[in-house]
């Protein structure tokens, strides 16, 4: 048979591989998820931070704020030398609900956020933890209670929507679509029971869960891992779930040059292979499909023999893609990055490659929170 005939096959394989997770998995948003009545249990937040008063000077006033009855706010402050430890104790003595846990190590010998959150979790009071990080700022003062309520009698691990602030730049405008793209996948799978992975900025589990896989000490030896990977060990299609109501969204503050997000977004990847091997198979058979997909959608309309066909199912693809990007966008505030679907796929796809290869060739990263 000639080429342009198996080009032709292979392609229609990638197309349907790819139409199977739109269609199956990422348009899992369309179906009404159902707001859980509002729980006053009480929990306990804690939060990271390392030389990082001015954001805490912002932030941390909207989550002592919160409307819930009964929380209490756990900073664990991992040896900042920026005037932390002042502002947090002189803020304490205002506020009984801040706790304040003071780290003093040396620089020589300092273990990373994972050891500071592992004391913030030991001294929780609540059983119910929410996490998020000292440049993350609640929409609403019921993100608290919103993420509390979506507990129920069996989930154990609550999902949560972190989003970054939004800037006229060129930096600002590729973590915007890179951080839809994330959304895209690790919401929706958890809503399709694949539940792989979680983010820091916005997540809660129960303490029980964190002692009874003895806490990071499976990934304790990676700079990364504190969210998605404890997510990737202990979530299962039964204990996880998601909230998604908009007013419990957080929202951090963005790197300021490329350099310093692709160099975020290399340490994020270090995890990807540590996760359960039915994950990695599932993400890597949807950027093998989508890379090939356009590899040989081009190959095909370059030897022009199935013109007419490839163009029909690239038509067909285009359409289903706009309509589940369309939902998903909307859903995760990103509506205004519309326009941009018909290249978004290619060019995430694209970034994450040349941020392998450069990892492939780096150093390895300092931890730096």
């Amino acid at each position: 048979m000639e080429l342009g005939f198996y080009l032709f096959v292979a392609f229609c394989i990638m197309a349907l591989i790819q139409l199977i997770y739109y269609l199956g998995v990422f348009s899992r948003v369309f179906k009404k998820v159902t707001s859980p009545a509002p729980s006053k249990q009480p929990v306990s937040v804690i939060i990271c931070s390392r030389n990082n008063r001015e954001y805490l000077e912002e932030n941390l006033p909207s989550i002592l704020s919160q409307n819930h009855p009964s929380f209490e706010v756990i900073v664990v402050n991992d040896g900042s030398t920026d005037g932390t430890i002042d502002y947090l104790d002189n803020l304490s003595k205002e506020n009984e609900q801040l706790n304040v846990l003071h780290l003093d190590i040396d620089e020589r010998y300092h273990r990373g956020k994972k050891f500071a959150q592992t004391i913030g979790i030991k001294a929780a009071k609540h059983e119910l933890m929410v996490f998020t990080d000292a440049d993350c700022k609640p929409s609403s003062n019921e993100w608290l209670t919103l993420m509390v309520s979506s507990f129920t009698q069996d989930k154990s691990i609550v999902l949560g929507v972190g989003n970054y602030k939004r800037k006229a730049s060129f930096t600002n405008w590729i973590i915007q679509l890179e951080t839809f793209h994330s959304l895209l996948l690790y919401i929706n799978f958890a809503l399709a029971k694949l539940p792989y992975m979680g983010v820091g900025r916005n997540l809660a589990y129960r303490k029980p869960l964190f002692f009874s896989v003895k806490g990071f000490a499976s990934h304790q030896h990676l700079l990364s891992g504190d969210d998605d990977l404890f997510v990737n060990e202990t979530a299962t299609k039964d204990n996880t779930t998601v909230c998604l109501n908009p007013n419990a969204f957080t929202e951090s503050e963005p790197k300021k040059s490329v350099g310093q997000w692709m160099k975020q977004k290399r340490r994020h990847f270090s995890t990807g292979k540590m996760y359960k091997k039915k994950h990695r198979i599932l993400l890597a058979l949807y950027s093998f499909s989508l890379f090939f997909y356009y590899v040989l959608g081009v190959l095909g309309i370059l030897d022009a023999s199935y013109l007419i066909p490839i163009l029909s199912i690239v038509g067909f693809r285009f359409v289903v893609q706009g309509i589940v990007l369309y939902k998903n966008m909307k859903m995760f505030n990103f509506l205004s990055y519309f326009w941009v679907f018909p290249f978004l796929d290619l060019g995430i796809l694209l970034i994450h490659i040349f941020i392998g290869i450069r990892g492939y060739f780096s150093k390895p990263l300092r931890w730096n929170y």
